[in-house]
């Protein structure tokens, strides 16, 4: 599973991080992923840059682990000032080139902007964005009273998501929920 990311859900592509400073004079960069334990890079060819409104696919000509993310040079990007020019651009990866997912699967990212229902199918709310508590993702949900909920996306409250459908079905129980 992935975390939160800022674009939105997106059939295409999957938010995976936010490139953060230049590393060294070669155009290296820092990547910050949203779900630093995940494998959602392994073997990541392209690289799709978001940022001012603008969209730009980059080869990656190397990758490499390092402690709280991965260091990133890209083709085309050759010194500190170019990679400086892509600092906070989110970072995005073409679904098709994701390793399939197994049933009842689903990247955490995917689920904000869903409808929260309950296992009637009545609406609760919406999913506003995820965390990671140190132990499991959590959904931050605004309520349909307005109120602010959090519900652990774990296997015992998450009944199904349906991601196409932009539904997110849970055990919705006011004694734990919030």
């Amino acid at each position: 599973m992935a975390g939160s990311g800022s674009a939105g859900y997106d059939p295409e592509t999957l938010a995976i991080g936010v490139l953060g400073r230049p590393h060294g004079v070669h155009g290296e960069l820092t990547l910050r992923p949203h779900h630093p334990g995940g494998h959602v890079l392994d073997g990541a060819r392209r690289l799709m840059l978001v940022s001012g409104g603008r969209t730009v696919t980059y080869e990656v000509a190397a990758l490499r682990a390092v402690a709280g993310g991965y260091l990133v040079r890209l083709v085309g990007i050759g010194d500190r000032d170019a990679a400086a020019a892509l600092t906070l651009a989110e970072v995005r990866v073409p679904r098709a080139e994701l390793p399939p997912l197994a049933d009842g699967e689903y990247y955490v990212e995917d689920v904000v902007g869903c409808a929260v229902e309950d296992e009637e199918g009545t609406v609760r709310g919406q999913v506003r964005g995820t965390f990671w508590n140190g132990a499991h993702d959590v959904a931050t949900v605004v309520a349909t009273d307005g109120s602010e909920r959090f519900v652990a996306l774990v296997p015992a409250f998450v009944v199904a998501v349906d991601t196409p459908g932009r539904r997110l079905r849970v055990r919705w129980d006011e004694t734990y929920v919030g």
